[in-house]
């Protein structure tokens, strides 16, 4: 946990050399390109640098809540698991794909997970938690289809309420 804690503290501030790199670009290039393009380019490299490191910095998160989640299930007894993590806005969105297992085992797979993230330091990162058990790995793309669906309807019963608590 230290050292993700570090590698995120170094990309954060690595980004922001971004800055530095896009007028670096901006000087070197103005005398060859002119104003106009050398403004371009340096905002290209800079920004384009920043996002790099954010995307790292994503990457990294991910490679670690996979890694951690993972650990969790293989201590219950379940090693044959699939992750796909994605970044939205309101935070991460973790779909945990059991695979061979019974609904009885995927029930206990969801307790550790829950236990897994709750005593996590990424929980507030945490948005929206989907674990499903597919027979094969076959079966994912269809279970991705179907958990895309199940995602859309909740996100438009959340917007419907918040309009109507006043909230949106």
């Amino acid at each position: 946990m230290e050292k993700i804690q570090k590698t995120m503290v170094l990309l954060n501030r690595l980004k922001w050399l971004g800055l530095v790199l896009g007028a670096v670009m901006c000087v070197l290039t103005q005398p060859r390109f002119g104003d106009i393009w050398s403004v371009v380019l340096g905002t290209v490299a800079g920004v384009g640098f920043m996002f790099i490191c954010e995307n790292e910095k994503k990457n990294t998160i991910c490679d670690h809540v996979a890694d951690d989640l993972h650990g969790a299930l293989e201590k219950e007894g379940y090693s044959d698991v699939a992750f796909e993590i994605k970044f939205m806005k309101p935070g991460m969105i973790i779909r945990i794909f059991t695979i061979g297992t019974s609904d009885h085992d995927t029930v206990l797979c969801n307790g550790a997970i829950v236990r897994q993230i709750s005593k996590s330091w990424y929980r507030e990162k945490v948005w929206i938690t989907q674990l499903i058990g597919v027979k094969s790995e076959e079966e994912i793309d269809d279970a991705r289809k179907a958990l895309d669906d199940e995602l859309l309807e909740d996100l438009k019963k959340m917007k419907e309420e918040n309009k109507k608590n006043g909230k949106g």
